[in-house]
């Protein structure tokens, strides 16, 4: 469903295929936090608000050390900062969240000025350049994601390889147990019944270890194949412009 504040214009679309996914930026006009109409650069981005809030207020700090305000619960922004590849100018960037069905919409406005913004009919060149300041956020988000992603499926293979090394070492200690009772029973022990019985026990339970290093070996495969998806998707963001 889309959220109140997007208004109904013209838009402009730069998008690529990403899988399941698409980088967007789109130019539209949308309300501030004060309800004034303001041009904008709009990410639509495939997480949660939450997920998309944090990662702004990290490209913010970690690509210029600003300082993030929380101008209301949607709405994030830095304050009287020069943005070289936007403008010289000292300006307040306000980023607004909205969800989406697919995800989060993230509408970045420029403001050099209390009521004035960067837009198509004032600061228009600043306005225009603010659409890379927006595609940088972009691979910054999604960089962030797809390593988060890769980190995460890589821990979860290392939990299973763990997983497959401990029936591994049951197999081979119940295999050591059998040789041993076989042992015993080829020598007429008295004990020979009880040994069988314990043997096909033994048997059993390697049979279930097997089937269990099985299934966790074809979850590797799956959890691989996930990681290589995430690489390409990864590689398509870093080209995206």
């Amino acid at each position: 469903m889309k959220h109140k504040i997007f208004t109904t214009v013209i838009s402009i679309f730069f998008t690529i295929a990403l899988g399941a996914q698409t980088l967007q930026v789109e130019q539209r006009s949308m309300n501030n936090e004060e309800s004034r109409q303001v041009d904008a650069w709009i990410a639509h981005l495939d997480q949660p608000v939450s997920y998309c809030m944090d990662t702004y207020s990290d490209f913010m700090k970690k690509t210029f050390s600003a300082k993030i305000d929380k101008r209301s619960k949607n709405v994030l922004s830095v304050n009287k900062t020069v943005f070289p590849e936007v403008s010289n100018l000292r300006i307040d960037q306000r980023a607004v969240f909205a969800q989406e069905s697919a995800g989060t919409a993230v509408a970045f406005m420029f403001s050099p000025g209390y009521d004035i913004h960067f837009g198509k009919e004032l600061y228009n060149a600043e306005f225009v350049k603010g659409e890379a300041f927006v595609k940088n956020y972009i691979r910054y988000h999604y960089q962030t994601f797809y390593n988060e992603t890769i980190k995460d499926i890589n821990s979860k293979i290392k939990s299973k390889q763990k997983s497959i090394s401990s029936n591994q070492s049951k197999i081979d200690k119940n295999l050591k147990s059998m040789k041993e009772n076989d042992e015993d029973i080829a020598v007429g022990s008295v004990d020979s019944e009880k040994l069988k019985e314990k043997n096909a026990k033994l048997e059993k339970d390697n049979a279930t270890l097997n089937a269990e290093i099985e299934k966790l070996n074809t979850e590797i495969s799956a959890l691989s194949a996930d990681i290589g998806k995430a690489n390409q998707s990864l590689q398509l963001v870093e080209g995206y412009r």
